[in-house]
């Protein structure tokens, strides 16, 4: 990713406190388990490392029939540009820590011909709201009383890479929100608390402990959308993780950018209801830090609208999909749309 765009990710986090994208640290190093510290156990820790890497990065299922990802899985060892080797915590004694770092460029340009597209570091965080079950006995997670908890919550959102954004369970959530509102599918309430944390994505989920086990039940909102999962009993860990495993599935797809779309379009994008210097230049920052927009410039108000010419890679139909899929534009869609114009009203908090 380009300097400038990182600083300016970086700029926006530090003026809007609510900003529903983050830079998440470390895409491309991957922690793994290596047998032993010789060279067919390495060897075997990579792919295995590659594997996981490639699931963090890549949209879409059963990336590996594609040929290209799976010819860089298969030569994973090419991509590592360094690794490190630690005592591991495993009972064998043989058994190795092993810290990768891939090289993202040359694996950029090795998967930029494949069929699946590429996540990128730049993500919105996930609000979690979780109840957690033992004993009979429902509540919400809480990180200080429930560290076995947190510590899963933690270990799954590294590996997929995943930001969450935990409520602050204070006394405005707790006067909409019940224990009960959270595993309802359909919870106004739920959605009702979630707006103020201005995220684009909710998961709601219950981790339940039954006869030694974990089983789960995962809810996430996100794209005018409500998809359900289940997690089978398994250990804490594989529960929470397919929790996570669901929304990467959801929101790689939504987010990920086809490398084999090369042409760049333009539009000119009209916003009604700015009222401020702020506002308008905080439309303009929103615009710039969508994936698929390389450029936003405002051009000048008139007759009740803020215009931005805006440069854009990908689908015109995608482009108009995502400016709506936050809080900060709302299409209006009584007004006539043409080729060359897309009209939207700010979402005025």
């Amino acid at each position: 990713m380009k300097v400038w765009f990182r600083a300016l990710v970086i700029f926006l986090m530090l003026i809007y406190q609510n900003v529903e994208a983050v830079e998440v640290q470390g895409l491309y190093e991957v922690e793994i388990i290596a047998k032993s510290e010789q060279e067919q156990d390495k060897s075997v820790a990579i792919k295995d490392a590659m594997q996981r890497l490639l699931g963090r990065i890549m949209a879409g299922k059963n990336t590996l029939q594609d040929n290209i990802v799976n010819n860089v899985w298969v030569n994973a060892e090419n991509y590592v540009s360094e690794y490190q080797l630690s005592l591991s915590e495993m009972n064998h004694q043989d058994a190795r820590l092993m810290r990768i770092l891939f090289n993202e460029k040359q694996l950029e340009n090795a998967l930029r011909l494949s069929q699946f597209g590429l996540w990128n570091e730049i993500r919105p965080r996930t609000l979690l709201r979780l109840v957690v079950e033992e004993n009979g006995k429902q509540q919400f997670f809480d990180a200080d009383t429930m560290p076995w908890v947190d510590r899963a919550l933690q270990k799954a959102s590294k590996q997929k890479k995943i930001p969450i954004l935990l409520p602050m369970q204070d006394l405005r959530d707790k006067q909409v929100l019940a224990v009960g509102d959270v595993l309802s599918a359909y919870s106004e309430y739920l959605l009702e608390a979630s707006v103020r944390y201005e995220v684009v994505s909710t998961l709601a989920g219950k981790l339940v402990k039954s006869h030694g086990c974990w089983k789960a039940e995962w809810t996430l909102y996100f794209d005018a959308k409500i998809e359900q999962w289940r997690s089978t009993c398994s250990s804490l860990n594989n529960a929470t993780l397919q929790g996570f495993q669901g929304i990467y599935d959801r929101l790689s797809i939504f987010y990920a950018a086809k490398h084999k779309v090369k042409s760049v379009d333009g539009i000119i994008v009209k916003v009604s209801g700015i009222k401020r210097i702020a506002e308008k230049e905080h439309v303009r920052d929103y615009l710039e830090v969508l994936p698929m927009i390389r450029t936003a410039t405002w051009l000048g108000a008139g007759n009740g609208y803020n215009r931005y010419r805006v440069f854009y890679q990908g689908k015109r139909s995608d482009l108009i999909k995502r400016l709506a899929s936050t809080h900060v534009l709302k299409a209006e869609s009584f007004l006539k749309q043409s080729e060359k114009e897309i009209s939207y009203q700010f979402f005025n908090h």
